[in-house]
């Protein structure tokens, strides 16, 4: 009996413990093959993320991200491992996950004599949703995404900041719990980028969506995700927030330092708390500990050798940095 009841307490564990993701990714592998040729996209990746989280998936071209979203939303399958979208496995219930779940790319493209009425209406139908319901779900989508002035504009007439409105606007037309965001804000201008990452930040914030994002667009990335994941070569680089990544990688600072003279700096390698420095840009650039008091030394021993301080600036590392370094094995300046 005391075994049954342990049993039974371990499924529950692990059942809530499942439901805490959104995601869960296991061994993850895809093949894909041509003229005899196989190339492996993704090489047993495995990750989890948390629900209700925006979070950014990274990695250079032909890395494995956007497989990794086609997996998820059932856009393709995987040739081994398991992939599990609140719980659901994309293999064994693909009729669930589709219904819990929205995609929208970059440069969407509709039939370009429908209008971005008729585009929702024949998606809502594709739904399954009921007329009512259909019709409610397209009015908050045209008003809140700001298509309403062009909702009866043939698709072709449209800038391509509206084209992209029209395809979130798609991909939200099911209420999807799970948000697939493949460079969603590529090629935008600055007002309908900002607009389109609002409102995905109030999904997430407001509605509890979890919006998997990727984008080349770092700063955006940035801006928007808690934590991230950097893929290379079909295989999870790192994961975790972007300022526990800068911390784990021993990111420094950059103090720069405009000066009236670059010569007699070899003193700087004598200074606690600075790890290197390089003149360039008519400066010198110096990597310093992230100490307050190792900037005010820094100052200091510079007057004192007469140098002129004719500016100065401290560059923290960005998210930027931290792909650079990964992925192209760049150093830090």
């Amino acid at each position: 009996m005391g075994n049954v009841a342990s049993s039974t307490l371990f499924k529950s564990v692990r059942i809530v413990c499942l439901m805490d993701y959104a995601i869960e990714i296991e061994n993850l592998k895809k093949d894909f093959k041509e003229g005899g040729v196989v190339t492996h996209a993704l090489r047993g990746l495995n990750m989890k993320i948390r629900k209700g989280e925006i979070f950014g998936l990274l990695g250079p071209n032909g890395s494995g991200k956007t497989t990794t979203i086609h997996i998820l939303s059932n856009l393709i399958t995987p040739t081994s491992g398991t992939a599990r979208v609140l719980g659901h496995d994309v293999l064994e219930e693909p009729e669930k996950v589709r219904a819990i779940s929205g995609m929208c790319m970059g440069g969407t493209q509709f039939l370009w004599d429908m209008t971005p009425r008729e585009i929702l209406k024949y998606y809502a139908l594709l739904f399954g949703l009921r007329s009512d319901e259909r019709k409610a779900r397209i009015e908050r989508l045209v008003k809140d995404l700001g298509i309403t002035k062009f909702q009866n504009m043939q698709f072709y007439m449209l800038s391509t900041g509206m084209k992209q409105k029209v395809a979130v606007a798609k991909s939200l037309l099911n209420d999807p719990q799970v948000l697939f965001l493949d460079e969603p804000t590529s090629g935008l201008d600055v007002e309908v980028a900002i607009m389109i990452k609002e409102y995905i930040s109030g999904l997430a914030k407001d509605k509890g969506v979890t919006v998997i994002l990727t984008s080349h667009h770092l700063f955006e990335v940035e801006e928007l995700c808690r934590e991230v994941a950097i893929i290379d070569e079909g295989r999870l680089v790192t994961k975790g927030s972007i300022t526990d990544i800068k911390t784990q990688m021993r990111f420094p600072d950059i103090a720069y330092f405009c000066l009236d003279r670059l010569t007699g700096l070899e003193f700087l390698d004598g200074i606690d708390g600075v790890h290197g420095y390089e003149i360039k840009a008519g400066g010198v650039f110096i990597k310093v500990d992230k100490n307050s008091e190792v900037i005010s030394h820094l100052i200091s021993e510079l007057k004192e050798r007469q140098f002129r301080i004719r500016d100065m600036e401290l560059k923290k590392p960005s998210l930027e940095d931290v792909f650079l370094k990964i992925v192209r094995r760049k150093e830090y300046v």
